[in-house]
């Protein structure tokens, strides 16, 4: 057996092994000898159908299974001996003249690899830089704000004739055709909002001159100031890979006119907002919304320094990649088809979310991180709390999370999510011990109104 490398490019090599008969033979005689043993033909006795035929049927199958062994052992161990840090998997090359496998005639074989590998890499030094970590100062106008947009949610919705400008529609949204008709198939989604959402001024006022039945055919880009987050989370309420492939162009049909009456703040609303007897005043109102803002700001807060973490860590840490390579890949491992051009403009996310579970691992290692079961089981409860009881839970209800916790983690995939929850929260434990942060105060205008930190990266 014999290894060869050719370099195609930096971190990027190609690896033919070369097999002999003598490489395989005497274990796939082995395989078929054992299998004799068990194979029962009509007319023979068990265990004495003669070599030549158990060859004849079992033979190829035989030759397979060892060729795979065989290349796979020679590869790990090339890899673990050149100490190669590889990414992905190895691709076969698909040969140009076919090889064919027949244990009749025994011969040689080629079989080609192409392996990426990632340059060795420093972690930065995390004190060298200040993060912040916010404490969101909420002003009495917030709270003012809150109780206004509850008001509406609780109020009454009365059917009125002409749009005002603190109307509330009930529109149907259509997805078009570039010839502007309907789109066969396309999106179409009825939603109340309110007038003031468009944020276009043009477009409000050409809405704000319909009547009920009426309609109109707008670029719903434009119409929100080319906030895709928005359109496609608020507004049309759709999965981003609908999105992507969307057109702009929709026609929007005025289904309803509503004026809202607020609704009164007296104990019949906060009852309805926190339960029977839990708030009894205006004062003890805004207490409470003032407590439950603080406490999703300061989740949010959290986050935050954790991208912030996430990006430095990221941006300061070299790692040369095979581009060629990993896109070849990404073309032939994808779960769900993809085009080169979707993985030239993906790329650079993806080789920002590849360098993060290297920089990720590293910290495993590094660290000597592990997650026990006891751990992977907190993971699981303490993530249904959050999602389906807004973290508050009784006793009772506590025993019945522990059985269903322990049902879940049956599940292979559900396991490795829970696991990497587990190890990210640990993760960053050590990095944030690392890391120079500081307290800040800041307003909740400023702490909304500072760049978009919407993005956050996970581990896969």
């Amino acid at each position: 057996m014999e290894i060869t490398t050719e370099n195609l490019n930096d971190l990027h090599l190609k690896v033919n092994i070369n097999i002999n008969p003598k490489d395989y033979l005497p274990k796939v005689e082995e395989s078929i000898k054992t299998m004799g043993k068990k194979m029962n033909i009509p007319g023979f006795r068990p265990g004495h159908v003669p070599p030549g035929m158990v060859k004849k049927i079992y033979g190829n199958e035989a030759l397979a299974d060892e060729l795979n062994k065989l290349i796979a052992d020679t590869l790990d161990n090339y890899i673990k001996e050149k100490n190669l840090k590889i990414l992905g998997q190895p691709m076969p090359v698909a040969d140009e003249k076919k090889q064919v496998v027949d244990i009749q005639s025994p011969s040689e074989y080629d079989f080609k690899f192409e392996l990426g590998i990632h340059s060795d890499f420093q972690l930065p030094d995390l004190n060298a830089h200040e993060f912040s970590n916010y404490n969101v100062s909420i002003e009495e106008k917030t709270v003012e704000d809150e109780i206004e947009k509850l008001r509406v949610r609780y109020g009454n919705a009365i059917e009125t004739e002409a749009i005002k400008n603190d109307s509330v529609l009930s529109i149907i949204f259509k997805e078009m055709n570039d010839d502007g008709n309907e789109k066969d198939g396309g999106i179409e989604t009825t939603r109340r909002i309110s007038i003031e959402s468009f944020k276009n001024e043009e477009i409000k006022n050409q809405i704000s001159s319909l009547k009920k039945g009426e309609n109109i055919v707008i670029d719903i880009f434009k119409a929100y100031n080319n906030d895709a987050e928005l359109i496609t989370h608020n507004i049309l309420d759709i999965s981003h890979s609908q999105a992507d492939s969307m057109n702009h162009t929709f026609k929007i049909s005025i289904d309803g006119i509503f004026e809202i009456q607020k609704a009164e703040l007296n104990q019949d609303l906060y009852d309805k907002l926190f339960g029977e007897g839990k708030v009894k005043s205006e004062k003890e109102l805004k207490e409470k919304i003032r407590e439950e803002l603080g406490r999703s700001y300061k989740d949010i807060a959290h986050s935050r320094l954790l991208a912030d973490l996430t990006d430095y860590l990221i941006d300061n840490t070299t790692i040369s990649f095979p581009d060629e390579f990993l896109k070849k890949w990404i073309l032939s491992n994808n779960a769900k088809p993809v085009t080169p051009e979707q993985v030239e403009n993906e790329f650079g996310q993806f080789s920002r979310q590849l360098k993060w579970d290297l920089i990720f691992d590293r910290i495993i290692k590094d660290n000597d991180l592990k997650v026990n079961a006891d751990e992977l089981k907190a993971a699981a409860k303490n993530r249904m709390k959050q999602q389906y009881f807004g973290g508050q839970i009784d006793e009772a209800m506590e025993q019945y999370l522990e059985q269903f916790a322990i049902k879940m983690l049956e599940d292979e995939k559900q396991r490795r999510n829970y696991f990497n929850m587990a190890m990210e929260e640990k993760i960053f434990e050590v990095i944030k011990k690392k890391a120079n942060i500081q307290p800040r105060e800041i307003s909740y205008h400023d702490f909304t109104h500072t760049g978009n930190h919407g993005h956050h990266h996970h581990h896969h």
